[in-house]
């Protein structure tokens, strides 16, 4: 953690673009502008785009500095260290060097500590939220996960609907087990509550801008990309937004542009579902090469290998690994991607022999961990992975365990 923390010093920068973004909302929050009302689609953009929780955390070690941050990210980097560590424990592994080595070699756990970003925040809410889902589930730990989800709706804008799909889950938990709590309406009730806060704000019920943004310029953008070529698919964007630019208030624009994006998905509902399972899919295995790059220079993710391979195709994408100027970073990616495979392995194993074992506390974590990957979609990398590494690694060590348990008792 410390060595990461020093090369990102040295590199100087500790910011992506999507840092911006929760600087300029902290700015907003800062001056009290965040609860001013505008129909105008930069401002309404900019105003809904990020939740608050995050940017209402950076102002408090000091609002431009970024070294403040990253070094109070370090501490939080450490927990998650020692939450991955209590887990791994609280499943009954023991196989702590071989934990370790996982650790050592999922290198996006240490880079995104030290970014201004939410990624070791949600890892924390991830890691505390497998912790709440060992053992049996009761009325202390289901009010425990409904207030880390409502912290996860409000750092991570992807979360918002999972609301929904807890409120369903439990409903089903409840109705089997005979019990209830009104606890887990609260997510959803805060997540409607802020929808409602947006309209009031903007004109549009919504969660964040980032759900047509998402729609428009990535998902469908790059689904385009690759079926007609990226011609075509700037035309399509091109054209949606110079509609949208017509069009008088926020609310117009908005409606607009998720009213294109769900024909554009009716029109091509199965491709496009496949399109966007294999992208979450593929982004589960990256081994991260966009996140070194982050440690050498300010580098274009539009120029990353998966965005190639979403757009380019597979062929033009090889002939770029080839020529690419930092091979060195490819050759550390080698272990780090033959490691990632080792680890879905054994997970996909455990899963399997655990298929008649899996209690409700294990369905819900499952599904958490599966609507964190498949949102994503087409956009998955390692960074969206890595708050869910420390989970990952803990089960996967316990199924090498149990592997080797196994093995031993059949000689």
């Amino acid at each position: 953690m410390l060595l990461f923390l020093a090369l990102r010093i040295i590199q100087g920068d500790f910011r992506l673009s999507d840092s911006d973004d929760y600087f300029a909302t902290a700015e907003l929050l800062k001056t009290g502008d965040y609860f001013s009302t505008t129909t105008d689609y930069v401002q309404a953009t900019l105003l809904t785009k990020r939740p608050f929780l995050y940017p209402l955390l950076i102002l408090f070690p000091g609002f431009s500095n970024d070294l403040v941050i990253v070094l109070l990210q370090t501490l939080l980097g450490f927990f998650n260290i020692y939450l991955t560590l209590h887990l791994f424990k609280k499943l009954g592994g023991k196989s702590f060097r071989l934990l370790a080595a996982m650790l050592l070699l999922t290198p996006s756990i240490f880079i995104y500590t030290h970014l201004v970003m939410t990624e070791a925040l949600v890892m924390t809410l991830s890691l505390l939220m497998a912790l709440e889902l060992t053992g049996n589930l009761d009325s202390k730990k289901i009010l425990n996960i409904q207030l880390l989800l409502i912290a996860l709706v409000f750092l991570k804008p992807a979360f918002y609907l999972f609301s929904f799909v807890s409120l369903l889950f439990f409903l089903f938990y409840f109705a089997r087990t005979k019990t209830f709590r009104f606890s887990i309406f609260l997510p959803l009730l805060f997540t409607i509550g802020y929808m409602g806060f947006n309209k009031e704000r903007t004109g549009y019920f919504h969660f964040s801008s980032m759900q047509n943004i998402n729609l428009i310029d990535y998902n469908l953008y790059l689904f385009k990309a690759q079926k007609e070529g990226t011609d075509v698919a700037d035309q399509w964007r091109d054209g949606i937004y110079l509609q949208v630019e017509k069009l008088p208030t926020f609310e117009k624009q908005s409606e607009f542009l998720a009213t294109e994006g769900k024909n554009t998905l009716q029109e091509n509902l199965i491709p496009y579902s496949i399109f966007h399972f294999y992208g979450a899919v593929r982004g589960s295995i990256d081994p991260g090469r966009f996140d070194l790059m982050t440690l050498v220079e300010k580098y274009d993710p539009n120029q990353g290998f998966l965005n190639m391979l979403s757009t380019a195709g597979l062929q033009k994408t090889i002939s770029s690994f080839f020529e690419y100027k930092y091979f060195w970073i490819i050759l550390i990616l080698i272990p780090i991607f033959i490691v990632t495979l080792f680890k879905w392995g054994l997970i996909f194993r455990y899963l399997w022999e655990r298929k008649k074992a899996i209690d409700f506390s294990g369905a819900y974590l499952l599904i958490f961990i599966s609507y964190a990957i498949l949102i994503t979609g087409p956009v998955n990398a390692s960074r969206y992975m890595m708050p869910l590494q420390g989970i990952l690694i803990a089960y996967a060590v316990i199924g090498w365990e149990n592997f080797r348990t196994k093995k031993s008792s059949t000689k």
